[in-house]
């Protein structure tokens, strides 16, 4: 392996408050869990002008959101919504007949906002999750974070990322639902057990995509889909629960933001639009540490012989 970089004056390597791992072993559960807050205790200034970024860029994304609504039910959708919340706080019964009530129209310029609110959603997540993954492996490795540097490494690398995501979205859909629909049109049966077998599959493997993805944000090219494997192998159970746990923790916490917010005399809307502006950005930045870490074992157990290995072991 390369040797570890010299530190710059007065920066110090984190100390891990748990014993040493073996080459390639993963840290326990709860000393992830509280490594990755150890790093956003330390980080939170640089984290914080993220997660401040997302949150407006959120924000301007469900404007666009809302005013595409509201071209696409012929400007009925404010007055609607206010229909759902009456002075005492009580909602309406009959959702059906409310939503039957609207009258849709799609024009151009609904379309238009509503399709770019789809893509500032993922943009954004996409460069704030490119930047906290880089900033951890800074503090990992000892380095300075530079708030300028980061943003403008993360927004080069993200529309590569954006690539590599549609692409594999296309062929996980093509592969899955459009041969499973293939198969229900010519055998019913065969194509009930493809789409059930493809359903099992996907919950297996996209949690293991993270690594996949952690190491397309912060490696200098995008990794070979064989380099991932042989990075992953023998650690797959392990990571598919730790990913798995994080996941679920995530919808926990935001499902019960979001029943709280309901008892609140609020439209639901509304209630969702706080959610996803203030508290998922918190959670990618969690989420994101949580996984660069788990990287991070991999990568001490990996062989230094690869010819992609372009990244110095993580400490």
């Amino acid at each position: 392996m390369r040797p570890q970089p010299a530190l710059p004056p007065g920066v110090e390597r984190p100390q891990w408050h748990h014993r040493p791992l073996a080459p390639g072993e993963l840290r326990r559960i709860p000393d992830l869990i509280r490594d990755s807050l150890s790093i956003i205790g330390r980080r939170w200034r640089a984290f914080g002008e993220f997660v401040l970024i997302g949150v407006a860029g959120y924000l301007v994304a469900f404007v666009m959101l809302f005013l595409g609504l509201n071209a696409l039910f012929n400007g009925q959708f404010f007055s609607k919504i206010s229909e759902l919340t009456d002075p005492t706080g009580g909602t309406v019964v009959d959702y059906e007949a409310w939503l039957e009530s609207f009258d849709v129209t799609p024009t151009t310029t609904a379309i238009v906002l509503l399709v770019a609110f789809g893509f500032a959603c993922c943009l954004g997540f996409l460069v704030q999750e490119i930047a906290i993954s880089r900033m951890a492996l800074d503090d990992i490795r000892g380095r300075p974070i530079r708030f300028g540097e980061t943003l403008t490494a993360s927004v080069r690398r993200m529309p590569k990322i954006f690539g590599l995501s549609v692409l594999i979205g296309l062929v996980m859909c093509l592969v899955g639902c459009g041969l499973g629909v293939l198969l229900l049109w010519a055998a019913p049966v065969l194509g009930v057990l493809w789409l059930l077998a493809y359903l099992v599959a996907f919950v297996v493997f996209f949690p293991l995509l993270t690594i996949y993805f952690v190491m397309a944000y912060v490696e200098p090219r995008i990794p070979s889909p064989r380099r991932w494997w042989r990075l992953i192998r023998g650690r797959k159970a392990a990571i598919w629960g730790r990913v798995m746990l994080l996941g679920l923790a995530a919808n926990v916490v935001g499902f019960g933001l979001g029943a709280g917010l309901g008892a609140l005399p609020l439209p639901a809307l509304y209630g969702d639009l706080f959610i996803n502006a203030a508290v998922f950005p918190l959670i990618f930045v969690l989420g994101a540490v949580f996984h660069l870490l788990i990287y991070a074992d991999l990568l001490t157990g990996e062989q230094p012989a690869d010819p992609q290995a372009e990244v110095e072991p993580l400490g």
